[in-house]
């Protein structure tokens, strides 16, 4: 039995039924459960503080002769505001490691612009291509649009109601 079928002889059930209230007609189904999507897991990215880090730590072993320990102690103590005898090493190396990422984030959109170079002349011929078209057919694009038959300012479903004040 489909549900509307079902749905008219529980009506004609509760018509016929002399015991039955007037709010019978008003109740509704049992909702369905709604269906059981797994939770999305949030994880926070901790993967760039990582990895800057890392280049920092790297950069305090090769260019200042920290061991790996004393570097990674030292970048743990700026971080967390403690005192460090190496302190100025820190930032200086966290200074230029920001330099050098912001460099190569530089070359990667200057590399992305001209990737997209060619695609933006093709768009722009194209463009150019349809407006010759359309112009051929005697087609003339307006900064505005809409009808002319009215002045702008006038709605096509006639004056604006006026409110009560």
């Amino acid at each position: 039995m489909s549900s509307s079928e079902e749905i008219l002889s529980q009506i004609d059930r509760a018509l016929c039924d002399h015991t039955v209230s007037s709010g019978a007609m008003r109740c509704t189904s049992d909702p369905q459960p709604a269906p059981a999507v797994p939770p999305v897991p949030v994880v926070p990215f901790t993967g760039g503080h990582l990895a800057a880090r890392e280049a920092v730590v790297r950069r305090l072993v090769d260019d200042h002769g920290l061991t790996p320990d004393d570097a990674l102690a030292s970048v743990h103590a700026v971080l967390t505001g403690r005192p460090t005898e190496h302190q100025h090493l820190v930032t200086a190396a966290a200074r230029a490691v920001s330099a050098e990422l912001a460099q190569r984030l530089g070359q990667l959109f200057d590399a992305f612009a001209r990737a997209l170079e060619p695609m933006a002349r093709a768009a722009a011929a194209a463009a150019r291509h349809l407006d010759e078209a359309l112009r051929a057919v005697g087609h003339t694009a307006s900064s505005r649009g809409g009808r002319r038959d009215r002045k702008a300012w006038e709605s096509p479903y006639g004056p604006p109601s006026r409110r009560k004040r």
